[in-house]
């Protein structure tokens, strides 16, 4: 068995395609893929996702019934369909994850996924150069790399990953994931980085929306994994309402006490927005609509 590569992508008109892999290259990417499958299946304790619960060491989260609505499994089926990756730069920069599976002894299909970025394209821009032979050469065209460890698997409608925030960028799961309860509202207001006024007022602005997106905000662990240094600047060049104060020497993320300005900064935390690499313009990614200035 060898396994194919196919890259998953946010252009409508390409959703799926297929990387053209030298017989070489192909046979070390399917050593590769399995090895990762390998490690990734060690992990035996299934927890249904919520939205709320992180695994421990050796659990790992999943949904059952997934919906598979880009057709994953018709890909591993079907490979020789599908037009082939544009070697440029451009449409790298469309990827959201690489991905290929096989056909299991029982008619279904396990997909092997893994979340990209950026950051793993190896661009034509400058001199990229790599060791062989004892000197280094110059690589020639557009490349990737593929990282060393899978992000989901998808097997016969069972969706399983370690880390939500990573999936998320692959698939939509909102669907999935439970909304904040109150005492989850007031567990988010009570965090080191929070500075909450009033929580009875923050549980009165607490829609569905806001709770939802809590409960994103808690999953993805921002609030613990970037300085607020940094939020503060970015929000800056996106006009997001980041007030901070301080107490005690730290500095807190002040809770808005109107509800549109806390579904702003929600929306920030929650990394809905972005700033297109091509125009320089700036989205919210879910209606990929043009912010004001």
């Amino acid at each position: 068995m060898t396994l194919s590569l196919f890259a998953l992508t946010s252009d409508p008109a390409k959703r799926i395609v297929k990387f053209n892999l030298s017989n070489d290259v192909q046979a070390d990417l399917t050593t590769y893929l399995k090895d990762q499958e390998s490690s990734f299946d060690l992990q035996q304790d299934e927890i249904v996702f919520d939205g709320k619960y992180k695994p421990d060491a050796g659990e790992v989260l999943c949904i059952e019934n997934y919906d598979d609505i880009d057709n994953l499994e018709s890909a591993i089926r079907n490979p020789t369909s599908l037009d082939l990756v544009d070697p440029s730069e451009d449409f790298f920069h469309d990827i959201k994850a690489l991905f290929s599976g096989y056909i299991l002894e029982t008619g279904g299909v396990k997909v092997l996924l893994q979340n990209f970025d950026r950051r793993k394209i190896i661009s034509t821009n400058g001199l990229s150069i790599f060791h062989s032979a004892n000197v280094y050469k110059k690589i020639e065209g557009i490349g990737l790399t593929i990282d060393h460890k899978l992000t989901a698997t998808l097997e016969e409608g069972k969706l399983k990953f370690f880390s939500f925030h990573n999936t998320r960028q692959i698939f939509d799961l909102s669907e999935y994931y439970k909304e904040a309860t109150d005492d989850d509202v007031i567990e988010f207001s009570n965090m080191d980085l929070i500075k909450s006024a009033d929580n009875s007022q923050l549980l009165e602005m607490s829609d569905s929306w806001v709770r939802r997106k809590i409960s994103l905000i808690q999953q993805s662990g921002i609030l613990q994994n970037v300085p607020i240094n940094e939020m503060k600047a970015v929000a800056t060049e996106f006009s997001i309402p980041f007030i901070t104060v301080t107490e005690n020497g730290d500095e807190l993320i002040k809770i808005p006490d109107n509800k549109s300005d806390l579904k702003k900064l929600l929306r920030f935390l929650d990394e809905d927005y972005y700033k297109s690499p091509l125009s320089k313009i700036n989205f919210i990614t879910n209606s990929k609509r043009v912010l004001g200035n």
